[in-house]
């Protein structure tokens, strides 16, 4: 995901004070992305978790990652990491001797062959009808979901306004 900012008319009478600090201009460019980014961050880790439907914020936390701008690379990017979420990070409902019901995307789902192991309570599928393999249950993956519905809806809506605000303010400040 890439943030592209299109300056208005207002940038013209930034651009002659701006040309005589030109390294000061580019931090000044990178720190109002790097607020700007901070703030459109956690809109869209609280898109995530709404969209996804994880019961804790921190696991959204833990799966998304930042790149920072510098004056030397003018991009922030807001990153998912990982593979698909344990199951157990959603509401689950596990009997002794049932199958395993979880809600990955606020959408109640029944995994077929699934059990609760004994031990420490760990959410597993047979993969056929024998006894083994079994597997791990997953449910969304952050990488996949930061480019869809929710979170993507949030950056074509916020992240452009945030941004240019703080650049504009960071900006502002060189100027006399």
């Amino acid at each position: 995901m890439r943030i592209t900012v299109t300056l208005g008319p207002g940038v013209e009478r930034y651009a002659a004070a701006l040309s005589a600090v030109p390294a000061r201009a580019m931090r000044a460019f990178a720190e109002g992305l790097n607020e700007g980014g901070d703030k459109f961050r956690t809109i869209d880790r609280r898109a995530l978790k709404g969209q996804t439907g994880v019961k804790r914020y921190g696991t959204i936390v833990s799966h998304t990652g930042t790149r920072r701008a510098s004056a030397g690379n003018l991009e922030y990017t807001v990153l998912g990491l990982g593979k698909g979420l344990p199951i157990k990070e959603f509401p689950v409902s596990a009997a002794a001797h049932g199958p395993v019901t979880a809600q990955p995307w606020n959408v109640g789902h029944t995994f077929e062959r699934s059990f609760k192991t004994s031990r420490k309570g760990l959410l597993r599928a047979r993969r056929g009808s024998s006894r083994f393999p079994i597997r791990a249950l997953y449910g969304p993956s952050i990488a996949k979901e930061i480019v869809k519905d929710e979170s993507a809806a949030a950056f074509h809506g916020q992240a452009a306004p945030l941004v240019e605000a703080a650049v504009f303010k960071r900006l502002g400040r060189l100027l006399p």
